[in-house]
């Protein structure tokens, strides 16, 4: 035994070498070879902390199990009760040595193989010299967020939370990776990995299954969800109409909730084969694959609206006649917000114009801003502001792959320009063609690149239009045949399933592109307004970009740029990456979120002379808003070179001016803007602020010399929207202990005879402090710092938020 585990120690040395950002934990996977004939053997009871896994009988007769040995206490316990075993005195009774039924099946110890966990037929087991494959990762429930981590961190590709399967006491996790990086895991000895085995999460299969089998999953499904009741958030669906019958809808989906914008319209799904109503499925549930095949309960703190924008082709407009989309969404809006004007709401939309292009703000655009800016107030009422979630658009069928590979060539369309939407572009985890097909198909992209169905702005002017998408869902891959010269959709192995319309076989369905992309949007915002009841449309904005990633592939393009420019290129291309619900909700151990919602006062006219009671004389900048972070500094200057990550997020909602001169200057356009500063390295708190105000409002914060930015200070011109991320040495960060947050040039201070100056205006922040290579735990240094400037009485400019 002593052999083994000396083996299975210079394995996790060797992992821990070869991990980037990945350290080993203190346990270890041994696997225990038994002799055949033994029956439910207990190498170590879990009393002492170790969990046994998988058992496996093979053909010739080798009989094992897997042990992980968590520390060196449980490591201590089993050496010395095989050292009893071995040299314990004999029992005068039986004549057997001490421990004997425990240790008799053992045959011997060994370090822990990938072959050793596979729970599969040992044909389908990847080899070492094979590409990267799905693996399923069967996780014990209690630490599968650790092992998604430790995957993360060895760059495998782990698949959307939608596609992980619930079972008691386990969590099967999909991940894309080679042989080396399981191999890699299993020896960092990180303890919540159970089993291997392929992942079999084939949409095919349950596609093509008989009316009645697919009848018998949705219904079995529909009675482990629990339902949510009518005081809860929901997603005002802006589509086809949706068929509320279904099993896994209509509990969801009150007949009064369920409009048309015309009643004439019905308020049914008229589309073939359906748009609404898979929509309505992936918004309630997501990805339908892992539940239908698990037994896990659900539930539901959403629910659904549906309000019809878009009318049956018997109804519809014939071609050339002019369709005033501005209006009719207008329209949809009030007509929930009548049914039930106190619901809090995702307002979601699929809907894009095919024929205009979305490089400059239309009447469409401008009227999505409106809503989400409460311009329709009443004087003196508080905006109603709004969460308003848009497609950025498909890339059309083209049976000429070359023509349609490359997303950057296909700008998106108009409304995904509106600035205080939330566009949605597309990502794919997705590779996966039937057996029957791989011969004659392969998939369009590899995993964690742009789906092949979305668009993108990468061809819009980049100084006057805001950056699109901010975020990419899953949205599906396409087929293509080995010439080049076949294009498929909708193959169901690379889409989502969802619910279908109804009727025979029509129970689920194959769904994808950007629709679906926006419908899994649409359903984070919702969860994020049911756990968060106080948060504003917009800090649930902030909170879903503040949390997106890169995928690893997405990453390894952007590190790929020399410079700023081409990284600021590629935000166009997928945006701020893969949002995660996990991290949008609280911060883990070592990640730390600071969240604030705050009124501002933007302009002001001093009047320092006064006629007719108003003020005259020009309107100047208002408020500058400064934060005390709450980091610990003593603990960051201990780290000192150690690398440290800072993320700002700053949401806020503009009301538009949409007249031709928007078209060239951003500030001509919005109602007031928003930046954010982080005072430097060797700047005392006087110069920072002196800095600050010297600079308020007249160009882009700094001088440009404050390195470190992943895009930089003067990326930002255009949205409502701004991220950026900076990173650097510990001790560094220690000094740069404050933030502001001030006004730049809007309409409201241009155009002074509209008398908007003196409005206050709103705004989310978002700040996060990351140190993956700390192992202390910061969440609770940070906790402590906060409490302590509350309680000495620190003087910040808004309230803030510290959220665990």
């Amino acid at each position: 035994m002593a052999a083994s585990l000396t083996a299975v120690d210079d394995r996790k040395r060797d992992a821990d070498r070869l991990a980037a950002r990945a350290e080993a934990d203190d346990g270890v996977f041994v696997t225990v070879e038994l002799d055949p004939r033994a029956k439910g053997a207990v190498v170590q009871p879990p009393s002492e902390g170790s969990r046994q896994s998988s058992e496996i009988y093979t053909e010739d007769g080798r009989h094992t199990v897997v042990l992980h040995i968590p520390d060196e206490s449980a490591r201590d316990k089993l050496i010395a009760a095989v050292e009893k075993y071995a040299v314990g005195d004999l029992s005068e009774k039986t004549g057997r040595a001490p421990l004997a039924t425990r240790m008799e099946p053992i045959e011997g110890f060994q370090a822990t193989e990938i072959s050793d966990l596979w729970r599969d037929d040992p044909a389908q087991l990847p080899t070492a010299d094979e590409p990267p494959a799905w693996w399923a990762l069967w996780c014990w429930e209690d630490f599968a967020d650790d092992v998604v981590q430790v995957a993360e961190r060895l760059e495998m590709t782990v698949a959307p939370r939608d596609r992980w399967s619930h079972f008691p006491d386990v969590v099967v996790v999909p991940v894309k990776a080679t042989y080396e990086q399981i191999q890699v895991l299993i020896n960092l000895g990180q303890p919540g990995l159970a089993e291997l085995g392929r992942a079999t999460d084939d949409p095919a299969v349950l596609v093509e299954l008989s009316g009645q089998d697919q009848d018998a999953l949705v219904n079995d499904l529909a009675n482990r969800v629990i339902w949510p009741g009518a005081d809860v958030p929901a997603i005002c669906l802006l589509d086809t109409g949706v068929n509320r019958g279904h099993p896994l809808i209509e509990p969801a989906l009150s007949s009064a909730d369920a409009q048309a914008v015309d009643p004439l319209w019905g308020d049914d799904d008229h589309h073939r084969p359906g748009h609404g109503t898979p929509m309505a499925g992936l918004a309630l549930h997501g990805d339908l694959t892992g539940p239908l095949a698990d037994a896990s309960t659900h539930e539901l703190k959403h629910r659904l609206e549906s309000v019809k924008v878009l009318p049956p082709d018997n109804l519809a407009r014939r071609d050339g006649e002019d369709v005033n989309y501005a209006a009719i969404i207008e329209q949809a809006v009030s007509k929930a917000e009548e049914r039930n004007p106190a619901r809090r709401r995702t307002i979601c939309s699929a809907v894009t114009n095919r024929n205009r292009i979305g490089d400059r703000a239309t009447l469409w655009s401008s009227a999505i801003d409106g809503i989400a800016a409460g311009a329709d107030a009443a004087e003196d009422e508080e905006p109603p502001r709004r969460l308003f979630i848009q497609a950025i658009g498909n890339i059309p069928h083209n049976s000429n792959w070359p023509e349609i590979e490359d997303p950057t060539e296909h700008s998106g369309e108009d409304p995904s320009q509106a600035w205080n939407a939330l566009t949605v572009g597309g990502v794919t985890f997705k590779d996966e063609i039937a057996p029957r097909d791989r011969a004659e198909w392969s998939a369009g992209v590899e995993v964690g690149h742009a789906s092949p169905y979305g668009r993108t702005s990468c061809h819009w002017p980049d100084g006057t239009l805001p950056i699109k998408p901010e975020v990419v869902f899953e949205a599906g891959n396409r087929a293509v045949n080995l010439l080049g010269d076949d294009v498929v959709d909708g193959m169901a192995t690379l889409s989502d399933v969802s619910t279908g319309k109804g009727g025979a076989r029509d129970a689920v369905m194959p769904f994808y592109a950007t629709s679906g992309a926006t419908a899994h949007a649409s359903r984070m915002a919702a969860r994020i307004m049911a756990e968060h009841p106080n948060y504003w449309p917009e800090t649930v904005r902030a909170l879903m970009v503040h949390s997106a990633k890169w995928t690893p592939q997405m990453r390894t393009e952007i590190d790929a740029q020399p410079g700023m420019t081409g990284r600021k290129a590629l935000r166009r291309k997928f945006g701020y990456g893969v949002p995660d619900l996990r991290r949008a909700l609280a911060s883990a151990s070592n990640d730390l979120a600071l969240v604030s919602q705050a009124y501002i006062q933007p302009y002001e006219r001093p009047g320092r002379a006064v006629r007719d009671d108003r003020p005259i004389g020009p309107v100047g900048f208002g408020s500058a808003h400064y934060y005390d972070l709450p980091w610990p500094t003593d603990l960051l200057e201990e780290l000192e070179n150690t690398p440290v990550s800072l993320k700002v997020t700053l949401s806020y909602f503009v009301e538009p001016y949409p007249l031709s001169g928007s078209m060239v200057d951003p500030a001509k356009y919005r109602s007031f803007g928003l930046r954010f500063d982080l005072k430097r390295k060797h700047e005392t708190e006087g110069s920072f602020r002196r800095r600050r105000n010297a600079e308020l409002g007249a160009k882009p914060i700094g001088d440009g010399g404050d390195e470190g930015w992943l895009f930089g200070e003067r990326s930002v011109a255009a949205g409502s929207l701004h991220c950026d991320v900076w990173t650097g040495p510990a001790i560094e960060l220690a000094a740069r202990d404050r933030l502001c947050v001030y006004p730049v040039m809007g309409w409201w201070r241009d155009r002074v005879s509209l008398n908007r100056y003196h409005d206050k205006a709103r705004y989310s922040l978002v700040v996060t402090l990351e140190a993956p290579e700390v192992e202390v735990d910061l969440q609770a240094r940070v906790a402590a710092t906060a409490r302590s400037m509350i309680g000495v009485g620190t003087p910040v400019d808004v309230d803030v938020d510290i959220f665990t």
